[in-house]
């Protein structure tokens, strides 16, 4: 309609100013052979009457005004075109009643109305355009105004449900618009539902339907805008065909123009906010943009409480489940071995009255139950969350972990400098003492010749070398011609070392055959008789405790080696220890 407006102002004007030069060169036959006043009484009016015609092109083709631009700049020509034929006129009475003589008085008031017409419309132009800059400012500020508490309204809102309305309420305050509602989409059913709204009854909302599918309610504004993500924008809805089954909604409710809002975030659409305007082409090119802002806006609003929300849900089952986890391991602990302590007793009375080869077994069945309920409880407790974290080294972990699960034949390396990382300390010594334990229980006796230097336990002598070996059970070492030192294990050796993000702890035993390396960290998966089959799924429960990955892959001896990674990452710090001469424990030894 502006536009419409726009271009008949400016073709009026541009008509007016032909009109002008053509009776400009009407009076041009006076002068059948050129005189001076032939260059200021025909060429200048009709020049300035071609200035008129310019300004009516411009003007029409929308590069002077915009919007109602056009019809001030008309009004504003015929009043300067009646003022000055008034003072021209006046003035031609004066000199006639003086006594003057007047040479053509229409030709004065027909050069009035050309100079007159063109000053008028210069002068609407200027005053069409600083009101349009003003309008724009106007706009510009109350749209940021909208934008800016709608955003603060946003950011600290709870629920989606509060940031719908926070978003109606602050649209229905804005000048242009009338009312507006919000639509949730619904991808099961394919349409989209209201569910809240503003400057409209309850009667009017539940007989809106809009669905998003190939029909027409669902090709209308409000299904282009869920299929597309884009804001639709309908300038007069009694002429638009996309409006049409809805029209008489629109004309009961008395809107003429509207828009389509999604909220939107990358591809995914949450529904959209619909605008009424009581008036039509109110959604001009600015206000289409800053709305659609506005629908980003919400959609990363909705997406974040969405995200919130499904965190909180996620962490209050974790919390359940630690709950039960608590509860499980009351029930092993007091109602099984209750029973285990009892019939212990028993074999023990059972003993004292009779031998027999039936109670070692006896004994060894319930040995076998006991061992299975503290893997239970360590399966229990151990996998929960780490939530607390402290910094210690590695190397004094591993060997407190090595005094409790290492055998006097099996020998354990420590691989230069492990450094120090936060940790729940009692879990990683729980973890490597699973480690050493399955190393040790798993692995056939053989001799072991080391390269590295060694600190040993029970052993005599210096060392020479960079890595550190910690020995239980060795009495001896024999020299070798590569001035490596025979460590005294004829069993198995454990290798702690560094990795760049994390750590390994590795063997020489038989290893674990590469088919069988996912299978082994299963509950119960074990491959001998006097295994539990939880000592492993444990390892793995307590590393993921941490925010930790294991992996198992051969040792370069051909046995296993388990990498821990992910200890440098956002939920565990890894740093590297001072390098120095042996300390403390170490230089006893």
């Amino acid at each position: 309609m502006a536009q419409a407006s726009t271009r008949t102002a400016g073709a009026v004007v541009a008509a007016t100013g032909v009109a002008l030069g053509l009776a400009h060169l009407t009076h041009a036959t006076r002068y059948p052979i050129p005189e001076p006043r032939f260059l200021f009484d025909v060429l200048l009016p009709v020049a300035l009457a071609g200035v008129v015609v310019g300004v009516g092109y411009l003007l029409a083709a929308g590069r002077l005004v915009r919007s109602d631009g056009g019809t001030r700049a008309v009004g504003w020509m015929v009043v300067g075109i009646a003022v000055l034929e008034a003072v021209t006129a006046w003035m031609l009475a004066s000199i006639l009643a003086g006594g003057g003589a007047v040479p053509d008085p229409g030709e004065a008031l027909l050069n009035a109305a050309t100079v007159g017409g063109l000053v008028g419309l210069l002068v609407g132009a200027y005053d069409a355009r600083v009101r349009e800059h003003q309008r724009y400012v106007d706009q510009s500020n109350r749209i940021n105004n909208t934008l800016r508490i709608a955003t603060q309204e946003l950011v600290h809102a709870d629920s989606r449900d509060e940031i719908e309305r926070a978003v109606c309420a602050r649209l229905t305050e804005s000048a242009p618009y009338d009312s507006a509602w919000v639509g949730r989409y619904d991808r099961e059913a394919a349409e989209v539902v209201p569910s809240t709204w503003a400057g409209i009854d309850d009667e009017y909302v539940e007989s809106i339907v809009i669905t998003v599918d190939d029909s027409p309610l669902g090709r209308g504004p409000g299904g282009e805008a869920i299929k597309t993500g884009e804001l639709q924008a309908v300038q007069n809805v009694l002429n638009d065909p996309s409006a049409e089954p809805w029209r008489d909604l629109f004309e009961s409710r008395g809107v003429e123009s509207l828009a389509v809002v999604p909220f939107v975030r990358r591809d995914e659409v949450f529904g959209f906010v619909s605008v009424y305007a009581n008036r039509p082409n109110v959604f001009d090119e600015r206000e289409r943009q800053v709305l659609a802002e506005l629908g980003e806006t919400v959609g990363h609003a909705i997406h974040s409480i969405r995200t919130r929300d499904r965190l909180a849900a996620r962490e209050a089952e974790l919390e359940r489940q630690n709950e039960r986890l608590e509860e499980f391991a009351s029930v092993v602990s007091h109602d099984l071995r209750n029973p285990l302590n009892t019939a212990e007793g028993y074999l023990d009375l059972a003993r004292g009255e009779c031998d027999s080869d039936h109670l070692s077994r006896v004994q060894t069945a319930l040995e076998r139950m006991d061992e299975l309920i503290e893997d239970v409880l360590t399966l229990a407790r151990q996998g929960q969350t780490v939530s607390t974290r402290e910094t210690v080294p590695l190397r004094a972990v591993a060997e407190a972990a090595w005094e409790t699960a290492g055998a006097p034949a099996a020998t354990l390396r420590i691989a230069g400098d492990l450094g120090e990382l936060a940790c729940d300390a009692s879990r990683l010594q729980q973890l490597l003492e699973n480690l050493f334990r399955n190393a040790v229980e798993h692995s056939s006796t053989s001799s072991r010749t080391e390269s590295d230097n060694a600190v040993e336990h029970g052993s005599t002598g210096n060392q020479t070398k960079s890595d550190d070996v910690v020995e239980h059970g060795s009495t001896s070492r024999q020299p070798q011609a590569d001035d490596a030192v025979e460590q005294g294990g004829t069993d198995v050796t454990v290798t702690v070392g560094r990795l760049p993000t994390g750590f390994y702890v590795a063997d020489d035993g038989p290893g674990i055959p590469p088919d069988e390396r996912e299978a082994v960290f299963e509950a119960g998966y074990s491959t001998s008789r006097e295994g539990t089959g939880f000592g492993l799924n444990i390892v793995r429960s307590l590393a993921q405790a941490h925010g930790w990955s294991v992996t198992l892959a051969e040792s370069e001896d051909g046995g296993a080696r388990f990498e821990f990674t992910g200890v440098d990452g956002e939920r565990a710090a890894w740093t590297p220890a001072d390098e120095g001469p042996a300390t403390g424990r170490e230089a006893e030894e």
